[in-house]
């Protein structure tokens, strides 16, 4: 029964991973997309994801701290344990394989770059990065530097064939 059950959950989980985040406690907002896989931890109910938040895939969501085995061996400590709510707000993007550990809240109109270890709250509307994650820039900041280095390309070929459009404005970059 064992084996059938987590076969089921890995199917389940890469075919609709919202879906399946829900299942095991995660409260998830509408309109979420988790891009491929996520580790939810073992306490995937102490998480909290906002409206229109995207999370890339591998991101890890740890929620207790599991070095406390290595005191409880002494009686004084044997009792000892560590857990935090995971809270992420709406309109955010996690990057790939970035980890958020146990009390972190982060606001809303956030990113978290691609591999960063978040290991304290961020305000609302800023960029993150690192390890651990430390502040880059606002989001608003980050919004105008795209715009201002946006390369030229066809809205409307982009929108037929994003392959050959993206493969054009790299070769212009590059003569460039």
């Amino acid at each position: 029964m064992g084996f059938i059950k987590k076969t089921l959950d890995f199917i389940n989980h890469r075919r609709n991973p919202v879906k399946f985040a829900r299942k095991i406690g995660v409260n998830a907002g509408e309109n979420c997309r988790f891009i491929g896989p996520q580790i939810w931890g073992t306490e995937p109910w102490l998480i909290t994801i906002g409206d229109n938040t995207t999370v890339s895939f591998d991101c890890a969501f740890i929620t207790h701290d599991g070095a406390t085995r290595v005191i409880k061996r002494k009686e004084k400590y044997k009792d000892v344990v560590k857990f935090g709510k995971i809270t992420i707000g709406n309109n955010c993007f996690i990057g790939a394989r970035s980890t958020i550990l146990p009390g972190v809240t982060i606001g809303n109109s956030c990113i978290v770059a691609a591999g960063s270890v978040v290991t304290k709250d961020i305000p609302n509307g800023e960029v993150w990065g690192g390890v651990p994650a430390k502040f880059i820039k606002t989001v608003h900041d980050y919004a105008e530097n795209l715009y201002d280095n946006m390369p030229e390309y066809d809205v409307e070929n982009y929108h037929a064939n994003k392959k050959e459009e993206v493969l054009k404005m790299l070769e212009r970059e590059n003569k460039e």
